[in-house]
């Protein structure tokens, strides 16, 4: 059973080189969580290279709880027109399933709107699915609001077969 917050040593930290295999592991059980199945391609390596190579994709928090990997929120900056400056854009949140219940993932997203507000970001935005609604509450107690936008994505074959189609 997992110990009480008050009982639990809990710190939220910018990740680092010294995280890629952590976050390559928690990557692919929130891929689980999802019912994401191909996600082989997420190895300690790659994070590494993604995260804290020359040309980083991503940063990321990381959620620790007794000194071990409990979570990670990752983001990276995008530009919006209408808010005039830079957003962040958080990519995943996740916290573990034996770390629920301690409060990481509120830490986790006050520690991402730090970032943003230190670094002038204009707004700090997520995508969540619709068919969470545990989640889409969650984000609404952070106190986020859902702009009644739909997104939508392309990927794959479908993103080969529309840049084929000039």
């Amino acid at each position: 059973m997992t110990k009480p917050a008050a009982a639990q040593r809990i710190a939220i930290r910018h990740a680092g080189p010294q995280d890629a295999e952590a976050l390559a592991t928690l990557v692919r059980e929130l891929a689980a969580h999802e019912g994401k199945a191909e996600l082989d391609h997420v190895t300690g390596e790659a994070v590494a290279a993604w995260a804290f190579g020359p040309e980083p994709a991503f940063k990321a928090l990381i959620a620790m709880a007794d000194g071990e990997p409990a979570g990670y929120l990752a983001y990276y900056p995008v530009f919006s027109f209408f808010k005039g400056g830079r957003v962040l854009l958080v990519e995943n949140l996740y916290v573990a399933d034996s770390a629920r219940g301690l409060g990481l993932g509120r830490r986790l997203m006050a520690a991402a709107a730090k970032e943003a507000v230190t670094h002038g970001y204009a707004r700090m935005e997520l995508n969540v699915r619709a068919a969470s609604p545990e989640a889409r509450a969650f984000y609404q107690r952070c106190g986020m609001s859902a702009p009644g936008e739909i997104v939508y994505r392309i990927e794959d074959e479908a993103l080969r077969r529309l840049a084929g189609a000039q």
